[in-house]
């Protein structure tokens, strides 16, 4: 299975070419289920253990701010790179794509919306893998 959502997250981010690296992400610990960079000096696994924080930390404010809502995504943006974290409610993961900030951020938004669904099959054997 974690061959099968490796192929996936490679297969996405060949889609755009200023993707620079992308990972499937457990959300309470910040693990990289696999990953992709098309850069030496970027380490998925290292960032998606700092991102999922922020992914824990939004989903508090916004219980706490506007309780019915829910978040497509968050967006971090650097004067170089997009960081575009998608967490769908109830999923035991994200997805975590880094463009450069030529990127048409759309594209990459609905890049990741597209292949949401995919990864979204893989949710069952995520929960029992990684014990949520």
């Amino acid at each position: 299975m974690i061959k099968k959502i490796q192929f996936l997250i490679e297969k996405m981010s060949e889609e755009l070419p200023g993707v620079l690296a992308a990972a499937v992400v457990t959300v309470d610990d910040g693990m990289s289920i696999a990953e992709v960079s098309r850069n030496k000096s970027i380490e998925p696994a290292a960032a998606a253990a700092y991102l999922a924080s922020i992914v824990k930390s939004n989903t508090r404010a916004i219980k706490l701010l506007a309780d019915d809502e829910v978040t497509d995504d968050i967006l971090v943006t650097t004067s170089q790179y997009h960081f575009i974290i998608r967490h769908m409610p109830d999923m035991p993961f994200f997805i975590f794509v880094m463009t450069t900030k030529d990127e048409w951020l759309g594209k990459a938004r609905l890049l990741i919306k597209k292949y949401e669904v995919e990864f979204a099959k893989f949710s069952d054997f995520l929960e029992k893998q990684f014990d949520y």
